[in-house]
């Protein structure tokens, strides 16, 4: 009886067009169309260098790690800005004759660009400057992790930063081989894959919905059936599981082979992580389907919003990953679509596995919370009537 309700749910599930669209069909269309937007920006040597220009006041001067990238990014023939050095008030007579695309000064601490209009040059100068900034955070975070690890032994800082350093300076974002290279523009990516595991929420909500007697009337029939409840609704919910997991994988290997974005060498473990999301998200379906007195229209417009606000914050729409986690750090840490993009770029960028595997403890122990609270939901519901 198991594996016959678990053959007519995917079945189901299948043929149900809406659903397809946005759990398969879209994720393929944004990932094609991510790819056409960041085409050029994957080999800087189709850019010619343009016109911009720095606040050289006594913040930036004091930012030696940004000041020196952005410096480096000025020179040779293979230079990406012509960079004027001015004060504030000069910057914006500049910008506002258009006479550069963009200038940039440090406020708070933090790099800021301030553009008059958007365009590629403008897109790259805000991706460069947002990449300057998450490298020195890079090194930072390889730096600390470093250090706890040889917690209670004779620690060489200053060597463990030069290192650190060292390996953030590496990463050529338009070098594409199995070494660790980070791309910022990959985060899009990343987010894009997570958006896609979460999205599969509306699969086990619709599954849950013909479970429920006060949903449908599919759940009217089947609160009366002889079939034991568990076994229906874990049929149901494996079919949605099931779609999901393949769709996401369909997604990885379109994005991996041909459009080509890297997620280095662990196969293995990606595979591995998009299960853990799409579990997640499956428990998360089921959930909101419980606690949601609605329509199935409503409960995935809500899975929706719910999704791309964790996408926001996770990175997507304009690189915004580095600002959430210093303004509001908890938020990814206990959003999946936030786990899941940490995932991957962990996967890519770091040797220690132990970030990745907190990232995918993180994931289950998110799931297990949505599956207790959907259990005690279940039991305390009660129908005079159905």
């Amino acid at each position: 009886m198991f594996w016959h309700n678990y053959k007519y749910a995917f079945r189901t599930l299948i043929r149900n067009k809406a659903l397809v669209f946005w759990t398969l069909v879209f994720p393929f269309i944004l990932a094609i169309l991510f790819n056409m937007a960041f085409a050029r920006l994957h080999d800087y040597d189709v850019f010619e260098a343009f016109n911009v220009a720095v606040v050289d006041d006594q913040a930036y001067k004091d930012d030696k790690v940004f000041s020196e990238a952005f410096k480096t990014l000025s020179e040779g023939d293979d230079r990406l800005f012509n960079t004027q050095y001015v004060d504030k008030e000069k910057a914006e007579e500049l910008l506002g004759n258009e006479e550069i695309e963009g200038y940039v000064y440090i406020a708070d601490g933090e790099p800021r660009v301030k553009i008059k209009a958007n365009g590629s040059n403008q897109t790259v100068l805000t991706t460069a400057t947002e990449q300057i900034s998450q490298s020195t955070k890079m090194v930072k975070d390889i730096a600390t992790t470093e250090i706890i690890r040889q917690a209670g032994q004779e620690v060489d800082v200053e060597a463990i930063y030069q290192n650190a350093v060292k390996i953030v300076s590496e990463a050529e974002p338009n070098v594409k081989d199995e070494s660790r290279v980070m791309n910022m523009i990959v985060i899009e990516f990343y987010t894009l894959i997570a958006m896609a595991c979460m999205q599969g929420a509306m699969l086990s909500s619709d599954m849950m919905n013909r479970c429920l007697p006060n949903i449908s009337n599919r759940g009217k029939r089947v609160a009366v059936a002889p079939t034991r409840k568990s076994v229906m609704v874990t049929s149901y919910l494996l079919a949605g599981y099931t779609m999901l997991f393949l769709s996401v994988i369909l997604l990885i290997v379109f994005m991996r082979f041909v459009l080509g974005v890297e997620f280095g060498a662990n196969l293995g473990l990606i595979i591995a992580l998009a299960a853990t999301g799409s579990l997640t998200a499956t428990m998360m379906g089921m959930f909101l389907s419980i606690i949601l007195k609605t329509n199935d229209a409503a409960k995935n417009v809500i899975i929706l919003i719910v999704t791309m606000v964790g996408c926001l914050f996770a990175g997507m729409f304009g690189g915004m990953k580095n600002f959430f986690d210093e303004a509001l750090p908890f938020v990814n840490k206990i959003s999946p679509v936030g786990q899941i993009t940490d995932g991957f770029y962990a996967l890519f960028y770091y040797e220690d596995m132990a970030r990745f595997m907190v990232n995918v403890a993180s994931l289950l122990a998110i799931a297990a919370v949505f599956f207790v609270l959907s259990i005690r939901s279940l039991r305390r519901t009660r129908y005079d009537s159905i």
